[in-house]
Formats: C-alpha cells, structure tokens, sequence
C-alpha cells in the first residue's frame, strides 16, 4: 500500500510553514552608550472565566429553597443572570401534578422571594462583579396559590427549569 503524503506535499506543508510571519518580542538591552537608558518590558495576566451556581435539587411546596452563585469571575461589562425557563406544566405554568407528575389533577404554585412574585422567564439571581461583589443568593418560597385544593391523596410533583447565562450587564 503507497503512503498518500508523498515528497511534493511534504515539501509544500514545510514551505508554506516557513512562510508564516511570527511577531515576537525581542529582548531590550540597555548599554552605557544607550539613549534613553530605558527598556520595556510586557506585563500580562489571563483570566479565564468562571462561576458556579447552585441550583437546589428538589423543594416541598410549602418551603423555600436557595439559588446561588458564588466564584463569578466574568468579562468586564457583564454579569451571571439566573432565570426560571421552564416547567413542566402544560404551556409552562407553575404547577405541579397528581400521582407523581403524570396525574390528571394539577395544583398552581407561585414562587416569591419577599414580596415578588416571579413568572416564566423573570431573572431570579444577577451578581455583576462590578457592584462589587463575586457572589449572591436569593431564597425563593414556593406556596400553593390561592384557593388551590388536592382532589387526590399522594404526591404531587413537577419540575422547574433555570438557566444561566452570562449577559451584558
């Protein structure tokens, strides 16, 4: 069996490696006879992006469960956005069903933290570096809306979706 790479190619890839212009920085030396008796010299620092968000793994209709993000690290000019995206309620609502999720009777929930009440698609957490800070939280109760009753005994259950992003701030 012939090798597909024969001389030519070889001699091509080898030239036209050659033929790539490299930009490098030369060292400075200063001697007595030099003017200015300066040099320079290149100073840089790379930071790669980072952050970790915590998102609960389960809550209890009833009690509050804490989303976090601590270690933000992101480009200037931009923050760590936390929003709710999804459930699994037909069209997205904020319910929850009987027999364990796959039920016919539905309960409707509301998510708040104090006084706000948050809806599909509402940014839940945002840590912006430039307010001075590389971490925050927000604890978010989940409470059965009002006038909403059980037709059956067991476990009502569904999911909620949250999404990080990193957005201009």
């Amino acid at each position: 069996m012939k090798n597909p790479i024969n001389k030519k190619t070889i001699s091509l890839l080898v030239a036209l490696a050659l033929s790539m212009s490299v930009t490098a920085f030369a060292d400075t030396s200063v001697t007595q006879s030099s003017s200015p008796q300066t040099g320079e010299t290149a100073i840089s620092y790379s930071v790669d992006p980072a952050y970790t968000v915590t998102i609960p793994a389960s809550v209890t209709i009833g009690n509050s469960a804490t989303v976090s993000a601590s270690d933000v690290v992101v480009a200037e000019g931009y923050q760590v956005n936390v929003k709710i995206t999804a459930t699994s309620g037909d069209s997205n609502a904020f319910t929850v069903a009987s027999n364990g999720g796959s039920g016919s009777d539905t309960l409707e929930y509301t998510v708040k933290n104090g006084n706000t009440e948050y809806k599909l698609n509402d940014t839940v957490l945002s840590v912006n570096p430039a307010d001075g800070t590389s971490s925050g939280s927000v604890s978010l109760a989940f409470a059965l809306a009002d006038g909403e009753t059980a037709l059956y005994s067991g476990t009502y259950s569904g999911t909620m979706t949250f999404t990080v992003s990193v957005d201009e701030a």
